[in-house]
């Protein structure tokens, strides 16, 4: 491993925001779906991540996405140097993009990658399509978002292999093992019809891709530090909810050989939506072979999960050599590198005095 640095980061102040680690409370008003705080970080990971950000040096303030977030916020952000946030939200696409786009409101440098891209990531769908529009290969999906869009469903896509899951969620939410996997055209409408009422954002149904389950992954933004490819294997071959739990971790990882032309792609791609998308510091990427060996992209993960003993993403970063500390530290140092970046002029003019002349030539 190499040896931690600890000055680059002496003494910054870092904000660490997080969803409370605890169930929603739940009434006949906000009828909470029973996994919405699935991806939400455990205690332990959030201790875990602020000691390591303590251990490299920076001064940490917890901030708790509870009642007073925004008080707090409004009374002391313009004393941090630098936000990390691993807030995933709940009930809404763009929740992602929640804390990034109040730290470009606030002139706050954070880690991570812009709203625009939380947003667009978030929604399979449209992501796709965009990803096919800049040369990057996915599977053919189709997307219902109502009673009709079910029943237009063309019989030939449902005949072949496909698979079923919601539009707009992570970690696994809303497929299962048992049921994700069409078995026949009217099974297939009558999950989509269950799953609309618990996602009404919308239920894409993609096709089945019978490969190998790889995730792929960088750090950094310039440059990019692109780490090694990983395979996941699952019990049952289905990497649902089920398999993300937080308390153990029950896929398999490993990091076998593949194919120069099976990398060459995946790397160029990654390096495709990197500049399309605006991704920074740190994003992973799911993809699945076809039965050629090709690999087609399932998704991207700009908020991947950071925990020490769980999270898939660090363990790509230690097997490319990078310590948990080394790993963070390569986050934060990449983020400050965009600390001047215009998306927060708005927000500083509104933070700083101005000159009493501010016309331009």
């Amino acid at each position: 491993m190499k040896k931690i640095s600890l000055k680059p980061l002496n003494n910054i102040s870092i904000a660490l925001i997080y969803d409370l680690p605890e169930k929603l409370v739940r009434t006949s008003e906000h009828a909470f779906h029973p996994d919405a705080e699935a991806e939400w970080e455990t205690a332990e990971t959030i201790e875990r991540i602020a000691d390591t950000w303590k251990l490299l040096g920076c001064r940490v303030q917890k901030f708790p996405l509870d009642p007073s977030f925004l008080n707090a916020w409004a009374q002391q952000h313009t004393s941090f140097d630098l936000v990390h946030s691993v807030v995933e939200g709940w009930g809404t696409p763009s929740r992602e993009s929640w804390i990034p786009a109040l730290c470009e409101l606030s002139g706050v440098p954070y880690i991570g990658s812009d709203p625009y891209a939380q947003c667009v990531a978030m929604k399979k769908s449209s992501f796709k399509i965009l990803c096919r529009n800049f040369g990057v290969a996915t599977p053919e999906a189709k997307l219902v978002k109502s009673e009709g869009d079910v029943d237009a469903l063309p019989l030939a896509f449902l005949e072949r292999p496909h698979f079923i899951k919601p539009d707009c969620e992570g970690s696994g939410m809303g497929i299962d093992g048992r049921a994700s996997v069409g078995s026949s055209p009217s099974r297939s409408k009558e999950l989509c019809r269950l799953l609309l009422q618990q996602f009404p954002d919308g239920i894409l149904i993609e096709e089945l891709l019978e490969g190998r389950e790889l995730t792929s992954g960088f750090i950094g933004t310039e440059p990019m530090t692109f780490l090694p490819i990983a395979e996941i294997e699952v019990p049952g071959g289905v990497y649902g909810l089920a398999n993300k739990s937080k308390d153990v971790m029950e896929e398999k990882v490993s990091f076998p050989k593949l194919g120069d032309s099976c990398e060459r792609v995946i790397f160029q791609a990654m390096h495709t939506m990197q500049k399309q998308f605006g991704f920074n510091d740190f994003v992973r990427f799911d993809w699945k072979l076809n039965r050629q060996g090709e690999p087609l992209l399932l998704e991207a993960n700009p908020l991947a999960g950071l925990s020490y003993y769980y999270s898939v993403l660090p363990k790509m970063a230690e097997a490319g050599g990078f310590s948990y500390p080394q790993f963070l530290e390569r986050l934060a140092l990449s983020a400050l590198q965009r600390k001047n970046d215009r998306k927060f002029w708005y927000g500083q003019s509104r933070l700083r005095p101005q000159p009493e002349n501010t016309s331009l030539p």
